[in-house]
């Protein structure tokens, strides 16, 4: 068998991967309608399970039985009956690495069998979660917390971070973002899992002590969530919090269009905004905007109105692209490769 053999395999021979990332398979009536109608058109991928070993797991008792030479399962009986599942393939034979909503909806509508690619060559569990993560990664997409067990699982098996983003093909900042959230309550994890939280909400309660946590998850979706967080992180990192409000709620609506920001937002945010920047941004962004405004130091910008401040720094980073794109580093925004040579090349 090469390392990539297509067969058609009966379904009961395959079983769901166990490490599977993804938790909930969703509606599969569509897909299940689909398939009714025109059979499985996608093969599914799997790599070998019991198949070519001496025994495997009945799909009708659970029970471990020997093969026969033509590699079905022996006759045999369960609590003294005769068990079907005698002269059938092993329940075990294959693991499904890529394909579990195909094959649930493909069982559900009475199918027998499906075309699959075996790979023989993923044979570490590593390898195989790799695969799953890709995978659902081109498809439906995983929820941030699924994502973050599926790397998790992959770290329990020695990879790190940047070894994981590698295989996956995603960021290494995508990585150790998705690994932070692991912190969170369960509460936590579960509202991010069911959408009930956002994924930028979610990061925001990172590494914040339980207590505070609990407190800032009685106020999540409100207008209040980003201004609980802020006043929770008071003496432990404000500039941190600030620049994670900033981004939510006046930032980001601007910038993808999704919405407006709230009314309150900017007053309530100007000083901290400003203070925040000043510290943040190089040397080389702030020179032009500290020098219009009559300060020769980033720690007297706190002295300046804050309004003045904001249109001063508008004006200095109108000309300097580099700048813009070092106000998005800051804000926390992940800049594309050709905006990391434009800052690079004007230092």
């Amino acid at each position: 068998m090469s390392p990539r053999d297509l067969r058609m395999l009966p379904l009961r021979s395959i079983r769901p991967h166990p490490r599977n990332p993804r938790v909930d398979l969703g509606d599969l009536t569509e897909l299940a309608a689909d398939i009714r109608d025109n059979g499985i058109i996608e093969p599914l991928v799997v790599v070998p399970g019991s198949w070519g070993k001496p025994a495997g797991v009945c799909a009708d008792c659970d029970e471990q039985v020997r093969r026969n030479p033509t590699g079905v399962l022996q006759e045999h009986t369960h609590d003294g009956i005769p068990c079907p599942g005698g002269s059938e393939p092993a329940g075990d034979d294959w693991t499904v690495l890529a394909g579990h909503r195909r094959r649930q909806a493909s069982i559900a509508v009475g199918q027998w069998d499906a075309p699959c690619v075996v790979r023989t060559d993923l044979r570490s569990v590593a390898d195989q979660v790799g695969v799953m993560l890709r995978e659902n990664g081109h498809r439906q997409n995983l929820t941030p917390i699924e994502e973050a067990r599926g790397f998790e699982q992959l770290t329990l098996e020695g990879l790190t971070a940047t070894r994981i983003a590698q295989q996956v093909k995603v960021s290494k900042k995508t990585v150790d973002r998705r690994l932070a959230l692991l912190a969170l309550s369960e509460d936590a994890k579960k509202q991010l899992h069911t959408g009930v939280m956002t994924l930028d909400d979610a990061e925001a309660m990172v590494n914040l002590p339980p207590a505070a946590a609990k407190k800032v998850l009685r106020v999540v979706g409100t207008k209040e969530f980003r201004q609980e967080v802020a006043s929770q992180r008071i003496g432990t990192d404000v500039p941190t919090a600030v620049a994670a409000e900033l981004r939510s709620e006046f930032a980001h609506p601007y910038l993808t269009g999704t919405r407006r920001p709230p009314r309150d937002a900017l007053p309530r945010l100007r000083k901290g905004v400003v203070a925040t920047l000043a510290s943040r941004l190089p040397r080389t962004v702030t020179r032009t905007w500290l020098g219009s405004l009559g300060v020769s130091d980033a720690a007297d910008v706190a002295r300046v109105d804050p309004d003045r401040a904001l249109l001063a720094l508008a004006l200095a980073i109108q000309s300097d692209p580099a700048g813009q794109y070092e106000l998005l580093k800051v804000l926390g925004y992940e800049l594309s490769p050709v905006e990391i040579d434009l800052i690079e090349s004007n230092r």
